[in-house]
């Protein structure tokens, strides 16, 4: 059996993976979705103190720790690949894989605006709309997710820290550990270019990489679950 463990990416909660989780379970897995604070329904969070990366990691590495968790398939969706490289780095004998789901792939120093930087001017003017600390959420379609999911999908989006997105992450490079990545890329045109699949494909040459593409858009754990549950559990241990 497996423990997967998804990190959610901005805008969303742990509600994202509820497609997903029934697939894995059945399968006979574990599967773990927390919501990073501040977002979803831990929304009134935000208004306590300053949230930023440092926060998110923190909420992974104290779940992880605090629950003797060990052999994690770590999987961080869209923003949550910075924090879940970040967890690596802290925890990485603690990760059995890390798993991308058209996700961020940081380096040391960078922030969010540095690895998607087209992402700097629409998120700086979301933000403003509330007062410079939130970025208001996109609506769903922009992620490419059908109408029939949309309503869904636009009743949980909720606000999101903006200093998660400013904030520079700081790697010893310990989470190289990790011996096993696995990237998995939105192929379906949103109307936004992907900025993962070149970054992902320039990785696929190194050991231990294995890149895939996949189909139904920015948020593919609820349009195509099935498809992404297959891919998870070929690289489960």
């Amino acid at each position: 059996m497996a423990l997967f463990l998804f990190v959610p990416g901005a805008f969303h909660g742990g509600w994202a993976f509820d497609m997903l989780r029934p697939v894995l379970e059945r399968a006979g897995h574990a599967v773990m979705t927390p919501t990073l604070t501040g977002v979803g329904e831990r929304a009134h969070l935000a208004r306590l103190g300053p949230i930023n990366l440092e926060t998110h990691i923190a909420d992974i590495v104290n779940l992880i720790t605090w629950n003797d968790l060990h052999d994690v398939v770590l999987c961080g969706h869209s923003y949550g690949g910075l924090v879940i490289t970040g967890v690596a780095d802290r925890l990485s004998e603690r990760i059995a894989s890390l798993v991308y789901l058209d996700a961020m792939m940081p380096k040391d120093g960078d922030t969010a605006f540095t690895v998607v930087p087209s992402l700097l001017e629409p998120f700086t003017e979301l933000s403003a709309e509330l007062g410079g600390t939130m970025v208001a959420p996109w609506p769903s379609a922009v992620f490419g997710v059908s109408p029939a999911h949309q309503p869904w999908v636009d009743a949980r989006l909720t606000p999101h820290p903006l200093a998660c997105f400013t904030q520079k992450l700081t790697l010893t490079g310990e989470y190289a550990q990790v011996r096993k990545v696995v990237m998995i890329w939105n192929d379906t045109d949103t109307g936004l270019p992907n900025p993962f699949r070149n970054l992902y494909e320039a990785e696929a040459a190194r050991e231990g990489r294995h890149v895939y593409p996949l189909s139904g858009g920015h948020d593919f754990m609820i349009e195509n679950p099935a498809a992404l549950a297959e891919i998870l559990l070929r690289h489960h241990s």
